[in-house]
């Protein structure tokens, strides 16, 4: 679902890039919203909905339902791309002028730059956990799990036990570190994107800064705290959940300045075109 609410940003921006109809471009829009919906949906009721009632052997009506999504999500990506190709083709074409694009406030900018810096940060942590910790967790992974056969096979009860948890540990180290880089990647570019986005924020500029700063100090928390659960424990992973609670805010936020949005860069452009 986070994926397609990324691949839906991006399409965004790349709407005067394509050429088609209004009417289409809305129909494409409500086409690939309805197949991110129901794909993450209907994978999440497979479990719970199970074969009950399909028409297929193999296949319940909650995974039909989730590959329908994913078609539709296939087909009106390929309609964007297909409405760019056209642009793209046409002999004389003109560079579209975008107000989305060319706003650069100051929430933008610091999204911008905020957002770059995550990107920068999960990269040398990552770094850091290629070139210290992953040949030293593969080779803790490969010893415990020989030690785990052996002990097995031995019927040695204690060591089986000690081995399962040190493993257990291992495992959770690596989620930690593996997750703590993603996530800051992730909320980068999220950050990035919502940059471009702040012109359809109809709120006060102000309020619009800082709601940005609260997005990205909640993307910094969140990721500095998995890093420090290990050591910390449960307090680490509280803080950890404020950060995440942060960025929801701000999303709210911002997603209600969007609803509230009342089309004047729209209405520039109109106005913009009947004088030409």
């Amino acid at each position: 679902m986070i994926a397609f609410g990324y691949l839906a940003l991006m399409l965004a921006m790349f709407e005067p890039w394509a050429e088609l109809r209004e009417s289409t471009r809305k129909k494409l829009a409500w086409t690939f919203l309805l197949g991110a919906w129901l794909l993450p949906i209907g994978v999440f009721l497979i479990h719970y909905v199970g074969l009950a009632y399909s028409p297929l052997q193999a296949i319940g009506w909650a995974s039909i339902f989730a590959d329908f999504g994913g078609v539709l999500v296939i087909l009106a990506s390929l309609g964007y791309l297909f409405g760019v190709a056209r642009h793209l083709r046409q002999p004389e074409r003109t560079a579209p002028v975008d107000g989305l694009l060319g706003d650069r406030c100051a929430a933008g900018r610091v999204l911008f730059a905020g957002g770059l810096a995550l990107v920068l940060f999960g990269f040398l942590d990552g770094a850091y956990y290629a070139g210290v910790d992953l040949y030293r967790h593969e080779v803790l992974d490969y010893s415990l799990l020989s030690e785990m056969t052996i002990t097995s096979a031995a019927k040695n009860v204690a060591a089986v036990d000690t081995a399962v948890g040190e493993y257990g540990e291992l495992a959770g180290e690596k989620a930690v570190d593996i997750a703590a880089h993603a996530h800051a990647i992730e909320f980068g570019l999220l950050a990035m994107l919502l940059g471009f986005f702040q012109p359809y924020v109809r709120l006060r500029e102000s309020w619009k800064r800082n709601w940005a700063w609260l997005l990205l100090l909640g993307s910094l928390v969140l990721p500095v705290f998995v890093l420090l659960e290990l050591k910390l424990g449960l307090l680490a992973g509280g803080i950890a959940d404020v950060g995440g609670g942060l960025v929801i805010l701000a999303l709210l936020a911002m997603w209600i300045g969007i609803v509230r949005y009342t089309g004047e860069i729209d209405a520039g452009y109109v106005s913009m075109g009947a004088r030409g």
